[in-house]
Parts: structure tokens; sequence; C-alpha cells
């Protein structure tokens, strides 16, 4: 008698189950159904603003009234044939349903193919191509060093950051793997000088001099204008979450190489110093002979927006000084 309950009970659990599967399968094959009204009103509404668009160009005097007819003819049947095509598609979502509505293990995916059709928001998404250009800001933080140095007066490590905008480039829909990251950014670094070295700015060149008093610190720095340009590789899906496709480049690595071109904005350098008991910090902000134009040589890797940055100033610091060197950099990048 239990035994016979056990097998009772399993046959009916394994009824209820069924049946709210193809509970399941029926709501979703209800919601395609009516998804063809909307679909109707999505592609009416579409229709209507493109022959607003032709009538405003024709009061306007932009075409003539045989090409507004055209244009409206060929709108139409543009149209009707959008609504033709996706009533194909949901009728042939709802055969796979009814086919692989008692398949144990194929129902739910078959059943999850439709619902791309059922969601209006996704429908707009996935009726959209996605932009090949992006755009983004993007900030980075770091250190620097000096190389190559003419004289030992820099310390080992500086600070420099980064604000910008970046502009992204897919090479091809076909290949999105493959695009390129440029854009436009201002920067600062600052190089802290050993012992107690100053600059002393003549008018041919950027002498760095031992200071007559003692400092806490001195420290040289520079603001920039920077173009960055990279050749980029990383996987990239499409994304249909929000009101238009777009490629997301987030989940997953992604490696450049490539370089940047910019130019000085300002040079100057601070210390401080005690005066009769007091604190005197100073700032003087002076050419130093800088060299103008910048370029060098850059590379990255990160996940998603997270990136690591290498640069390397090919220019030197100064057009002519004792205390010239190429600017090594590391820092994070987010969002470039």
């Amino acid at each position: 008698m239990k035994k016979i309950l056990i097998i009772l009970t399993l046959f009916c659990s394994v009824t209820l189950l069924a049946q709210e599967q193809k509970t399941k399968a029926q709501v979703k094959i209800e919601e395609l159904q009516a998804q063809k009204q909307t679909i109707t009103q999505l592609e009416k509404e579409k229709l209507k603003e493109k022959v607003a668009s032709i009538n405003e160009r024709l009061e306007n005097e932009e075409i003539s009234e045989e090409k507004a007819a055209e244009l409206k003819k060929a709108a139409a049947e543009q149209h009707a044939l959008n609504i033709e095509n996706q009533y194909d598609l949901i009728d042939l979502n709802i055969e796979l349903i009814k086919r692989n509505q008692t398949d144990s293990i194929a129902k739910n995916s078959y059943i999850d193919v439709g619902a791309i059709l059922t969601d209006t928001k996704r429908m707009s998404a996935v009726d959209s191509i996605p932009s090949v250009l992006l755009a983004a800001p993007y900030v980075g933080l770091g250190i620097n060093s000096v190389l190559n140095q003419a004289q030992d007066v820099y310390k080992d490590i500086g600070l420099y950051g980064v604000f910008g905008i970046r502009f992204t480039t897919i090479f091809s829909r076909k290949s999105p793997e493959f695009r390129l990251n440029y854009g436009l950014a201002a920067e600062f670094y600052s190089l802290s000088l050993k012992e107690d070295y100053v600059f002393a700015d003549e008018s041919n060149q950027s002498t760095v001099i031992e200071s007559p008093i003692n400092l806490e610190y001195s420290r040289f720095t520079m603001s920039t204008l920077i173009l960055p340009v990279h050749i980029e590789y990383g996987k990239a899906k499409i994304d249909y979450s929000g009101n238009r496709a777009k490629y997301d480049f987030s989940t997953d690595w992604n490696y450049g190489i490539g370089g940047f071109v910019g130019t000085k904005l300002t040079s100057s350098q601070s210390f401080k110093y005690e005066d009769e008991g007091e604190d005197v910090t100073k700032s003087v902000q002076r050419p130093y002979n800088t060299d103008n134009f910048l370029y060098g040589l850059s590379a990255y890797a990160g996940y998603g927006p997270f990136k690591l940055n290498v640069r390397y100033n090919l220019n030197s610091i100064f057009k002519n000084s004792n205390a010239n060197g190429n600017v090594l950099s590391v820092g994070v990048l987010l969002g470039y």
C-alpha cells in the first residue's frame, strides 16, 4: 500500500509538472500571437514619422511632389514588408515551441527564443544596428620616473594624472574585436628633485642648480594636452539591453598598442623651505625652456574599463638642460 502511494505521488508530481510546462509554452504562444498587434502598431508609428519628415522636406521645397510621393510609397512598402517578416518570425517561433514543448531537455530554451519578440524594448534594440563609433570619458592616475638622466637630480617616483574623452571606431562589423581607440586628454605630471636642487630659467637653457637654502621639497610640474591613438584588440559582444543595440567591450580582456602626440600647456616649479621658524611655499611658472611638442609610445592591457597603461616620452623634457631625460609613466586608466 505504501509503495502504491509513493508511485501515485510521483505520477501526480510528474503530471502536474508537465501541465505547468505546457502552460508555460501555451502562455508564450499567446504572448507571441498578441505581439502581432504590437508589431503592426510600432511599424505604423515609424511609417508615420517618416511621412511627417517627407512632408516637412516638401514644405521646405527640398524635394518635389513627385519625389515625395515616391519616398512615401517606398516607406510604406518597407514597413509593410517589416510587418510581414516579423509575422513570419512569430509563426516560426510558435511552430518551434509547439514542436518541442514536450521535450524535457529542449523545451525551455525553445520557449525562451520567443522572448525577444515579446519584449517590446528588446525588439527595438534587436531591430537597430549598433554604431561603429563610441565615446566615453576616462580618467587615469599613476607614477612616473625619468630615464636617461643627463644628471642624477630626480627622485625615483613622481606622479601623473589624466582626464579625457575616448572615441572608439570599429574597423568592421564582421570583426569588431579590432578597433581604433583615440581621444583628447588633459594631463599633468610632477617630478620631484633630489636634495636642494632647483631650476634656473636662462634664455637658452634650463639649468639645475643647488639652492643656497635647505628645502623641504622641490618639485617640477607640467600640464599638457595630448592625443592618444591605439590599435585595440579584444572580444566584443552586442548588448541588446537598452533602447538601441550597442557594442560592449566591458566583459573581456582588451589590449592596445600605439602612441601619442601633444603640446605643453604650462610648466612650473614649486618648493618649500623654512624661514625664521615659518614654512614658506613658493611656486614659479615659467617656460623653463621645455620642449613644447610631445610624442611617445604607449601600450595598455586590462579587463573591461580598467587598463594598466605604460607610456614612454620619446621627446626630452627640455630643449637644452643639464637635467634632461625621458619620462616613463605607469598608471591605471578607468574608462579608456
